[in-house]
């Protein structure tokens, strides 16, 4: 990368460093860092917005790569850590993946918005399909020479903050590595799944409408899922496709209201499908209409 420059604050900002970025302590392994001569221009965004363009080691995205961190004034604590993003970039962990430009393996970018309290944020690699983030950036640059925004700060852990009103442009970041680099690979598996539906209201009745399957999936967020799920004759409903590999949460919604699982489920009623779940896997929800929630 051109001119790179390292912007360090002495800052350990430890109070800000959000868990689940965080892994056990593993000996940091550096990648051999890229310096190619052709850095992509990418247009500036709208105002309120801002653009991220990494350049990472070629290889090393595992899983993908994403960005966590604080959104209008949030903490790093999980639900609600993306309000102000376009909801088509938030993903089932609540980040935000980064794509890769014109196929590249070296050069991705994702668009931000501001919001209320700014951008702070750090870049990790995905390594488990339940949003574990375990390999956080090392050795982050900032390329001065094509970067058109503006930096409030950027500390030694690649941990960086964009104020609030900074003027819509581009960020340049070079990744000389990740503190984990082996990447585990996480293989899609074929699944079927049959849903029964129970109304909580005795005596009541699912609407008309097509009855929505989502999950933790990377490509979309929950509730902009397109898996219409088919129904049988004896009421239940099935959806086939394939699924995360391992640690897969599951929920279904017609309209604008969510089902809640009756079994094996977490403290926001998606059921969660165990690893060596056997296909096809039949699994019940309980309904509430829009207005009983």
């Amino acid at each position: 990368m051109k001119a790179n420059k390292l912007m360090v604050a002495a800052l350990a900002m430890g109070a800000l460093v959000f868990a689940s970025c965080n892994s056990k302590p593993t000996p940091e392994i550096i990648i051999p860092e890229v310096n190619p001569s052709d850095v992509p221009k990418v247009d500036k965004p709208a105002e309120g917005y801002v653009t991220i363009v990494l350049n990472i080691p070629e290889g090393s995205e595992c899983n993908g790569i994403y960005m966590k961190g604080c959104i209008n004034g949030n903490d790093w604590s999980g639900e609600n850590t993306y309000i102000g993003l376009e909801d088509a970039q938030a993903d089932a962990a609540n980040a935000v993946k980064f794509e890769a430009i014109d196929g590249s393996k070296t050069w991705f970018k994702a668009t931000f918005k501001l919001g209320e309290g700014g951008l702070q944020g750090k870049i990790c690699l995905k390594y488990e399909g339940d949003g574990s983030w375990q390999g956080q950036a090392t050795g982050v640059t900032v390329d001065e020479e094509n970067t058109t925004v503006t930096l409030t700060e950027i500390s030694g852990e690649g941990q960086f903050v964009i104020a609030a009103d900074a003027p819509a442009g581009v960020l340049y970041l070079g990744i000389g590595g990740w503190n984990k680099s082996e990447c585990e690979t996480v293989v899609a598996r074929a699944a079927e799944f049959t849903v029964t539906i129970i109304p909580e209201t005795e005596g009541g009745a699912l609407p008309e409408g097509d009855v929505i399957f989502t999950g933790n999936f990377d490509e979309k967020d929950w509730g902009n899922s397109d898996r219409v799920m088919t129904k049988n004759a004896d009421g239940t409903f099935t959806w086939k496709g394939e699924i995360p590999g391992k640690n897969f949460k599951c929920k279904v919604f017609i309209g604008d209201a969510w089902a809640s699982a009756v079994e094996n489920a977490d403290g926001d009623g998606n059921h969660m499908v165990p690893d060596d779940a056997k296909f096809p896997y039949a699994v019940t929800f309980t309904y509430a209409s829009a207005e009983e929630n």
